[in-house]
């Protein structure tokens, strides 16, 4: 996790609960129940009453102040019960002042839940913000003695954190399961798609990456224990270019830098083994912008100064402003737009408590298909939901209709989506969470600003009801638009969002932010070099070819180069043991390679493996025919032969 300074001194406040609203209930259905048992997974919480810390140096946010307060709070700070039971992370935040705050927490692996069958705080509960360090251990400073009830409130929290404890397993996240990874396997990353694959397989690291321990969430989470040490905090990010599978040396030409390019002299340094998980701060209300009083300031570049810049007047016009200072910031502004849209419970129903279009009452023996219409504004379309759509119809025992097979949300909207793109309707639906995890809930969006909704359909399915009584949408919305500032810090680094006047951020989801977090890398010390081996070869691979026949300037010989030649070393090319001049990005020569089918010349310190070598007759003052024979002398890197 990235931290804004390690020398600063711990943040650790208090403060009392005033709001707490249920968010996404566990989404996996695996071995641990929790599913079934309806397990939340995060909260929004507003806490008040937050006191001040007084610190003993002015090298923080307040300055002279000397003191944190609510609005030193961050995302990927942490909040715990006075018991030690409940700890869960802060995920976003959506604003904060000095006294108050509003914030997303997650309980991460369901750790709190899985060992007190409970995350959850209550109205009025004390609760404590505090930071982990590098390694992932909190850190509970003096005023923690006497907020937590007892000793062991802080040993449970310790122990918490000590369970995945970085130094004994490291905890990798994916979106998806990887069903080909198992406990006990020693596994690496992928050189050519970034992934985690058992050790020796194909494309597989020559650098093993540590033993799983542990696969949980629905195979989404693995953890490992790593042969070597990890850096995942690294303190410039933006300085990791490269991708899982690359390698990262000593750069000879620039003492104490690195660099992905193996020379001789390098020495391997780092395994790229995870990308970076982007840092995003996405604003909570729509079309919201500085004013005239109010400045802006990301990473210590102030990006707008009121009074001095222009006031935007446009989200657009903000992002142009942010995004103009990029380089320095490492900062790039975006935006999410929200059109019109409805979803179940705008409408009327559903009428069975969970989103169904019933097709059948008899195990499919029947259908009785369901026709309803959808306007854009521009454009009509009629969808027919029956027995052709090509999806799977879920059978309703679960609900107490053995026999009845419907449409679900997840079936409805694979439907509508292809039938929006084929007819050029400018609409597209999706499933979202509902209470019951078996029955999603549906949404129906624009995707421009001038799409208006209008759902209509007299047609009823076995169950007696229309479209728009079984899915809960509402029947007409108007057009509508709202845009969303989002900033996204690619390699990972904190976003710190702080002003020099007025009142913008800190309000709004406009916060500082350090929940990404940077390219994970293993140390390679000890585990051989892999960069002085490297030497350049002469390669005897591309001697004694017969060219092509020629007759115009710029004909392919069908003469190639079979490797990249070492470290951008030179070429010759001879003709019947004639050496003719080369071009070097140029076609003002006899020949020239070229990767695009003449049409550009290679430099020759760009000439790959793989280019083809092109003829101007005029130039060599003949043409080539196939009694000639063509000589391509080069080295190529030890590595490839």
């Amino acid at each position: 996790m990235a931290i804004y300074d390690p020398t600063n001194p711990p943040l650790f406040l208090t403060g009392t609960v005033s709001t707490v609203v249920s968010g996404d209930t566990y989404p996996y259905t695996d071995n641990t129940g929790l599913n079934a048992a309806g397990a939340k997974v995060d909260y929004t919480i507003t806490v008040g009453s937050i006191s001040s810390q007084s610190v003993g140096t002015a090298n923080i946010r307040s300055g002279n102040s000397k003191e944190y307060n609510g609005l030193d709070i961050k995302t990927g700070d942490w909040v715990a019960s006075a018991n030690g039971h409940i700890c869960l992370q802060i995920t976003s935040i959506i604003s904060k002042s000095a006294t108050q705050i509003q914030f997303v927490a997650k309980d991460v692996d369901m750790i709190s839940y899985k060992t007190y069958a409970d995350n959850t705080f209550s109205t009025s509960d004390d609760i404590a913000f505090f930071e982990v360090s590098d390694n992932g251990q909190p850190l509970i400073t003096t005023g923690g003695v006497s907020f937590f009830t007892t000793p062991s409130s802080i040993d449970k929290i310790q122990g918490r954190f000590a369970a995945t404890e970085e130094t004994e397993r490291y905890r990798f996240e994916f979106s998806t399961d990887q069903s080909g990874i198992s406990i006990g396997d020693t596994v690496t990353v992928d050189t050519t798609n970034g992934n985690f694959v058992k050790f020796g397989d194909t494309n597989s690291s020559d650098v093993p990456l540590g033993v799983v321990l542990e696969k949980t969430m629905g195979g989404r989470v693995i953890y490992i224990k790593p042969f070597n040490t990890l850096v995942d905090n690294h303190s410039a990010p933006e300085l990791l270019t490269g991708d899982a599978g690359d390698i990262y040396y000593t750069d000879p030409a620039n003492p104490g830098k690195m660099t992905l390019i193996k020379a001789t002299g390098s020495k391997a340094i780092f395994l790229q083994v995870k990308d970076p998980v982007s840092t995003v701060i996405t604003t909570t209300q729509a079309n919201y912008l500085p004013d005239a009083n109010d400045s802006l300031i990301i990473n210590g570049v102030e990006v707008f100064e009121g009074g001095v810049d222009t006031t935007p007047t446009t989200v657009d016009a903000l992002i142009n402003l942010i995004n103009g200072d990029t380089s320095n910031h490492y900062v790039t502004a975006s935006k999410n737009s929200v059109f019109a849209y409805t979803e179940t419970g705008d409408g009327t129903g559903p009428t069975n408590g969970v989103v169904i279009v019933t097709i059948s009452s008899d195990n499919g023996s029947t259908y009785d298909p369901v026709d309803v219409l959808f306007d854009d504004g521009t454009n009509t379309l009629t969808v027919t939901f029956d027995e052709n759509t090509g999806e799977t119809l879920k059978d309703l025992t679960d609900l107490g209709a053995p026999g009845y097979l419907a449409f679900t949300a997840t079936e409805i909207a694979n439907v509508l989506n292809a039938e929006f793109t084929a007819n050029g309707i400018e609409l597209e639906a999706e499933a979202i969470d509902s209470a019951n995890a078996s029955y999603p809930d549906l949404k129906i969006s624009a995707t421009t600003a001038s799409t208006t909704i209008d759902i209509t359909g007299t047609d009823t399915d076995v169950l007696g009801d229309t479209f728009l009584t079984g899915t809960g949408v509402a029947t007409s919305t108007s057009a509508s638009s709202a845009d969303f500032l989002v900033l996204t810090r690619a390699d990972g680094g904190d976003i710190l969002i702080t002003a020099s006047k007025g009142d913008y951020i800190n309000v709004n989801g406009l916060t500082s932010s350090s929940m990404g977090s940077p390219a994970v890398l293993l140390m390679l010390e000890g585990v051989g070099d892999a960069g002085a081996s490297e030497v350049g070869v002469e390669t005897d691979s591309d001697l004694n070819q017969t060219p092509s026949v020629t007759t115009s300037d710029g004909d392919a010989t069908g003469v190639f180069i079979t490797y990249t030649p070492f470290q951008d070393s030179n070429v010759q090319i001879l003709v019947n043991g004639v050496n003719v001049n080369l071009g070097d990005g140029a076609k003002n020569q006899p020949c020239y390679f070229s990767a695009d089918g003449g049409t550009n010349a290679r430099a020759i310190a760009d000439i790959t493996a793989g280019d083809q070598l092109y003829w101007n007759g005029s130039i060599a003052g003949y043409e080539l025919d196939g009694t000639d024979e063509i000589d391509v002398i080069y080295d190529a890197s030890s590595d490839d032969l």
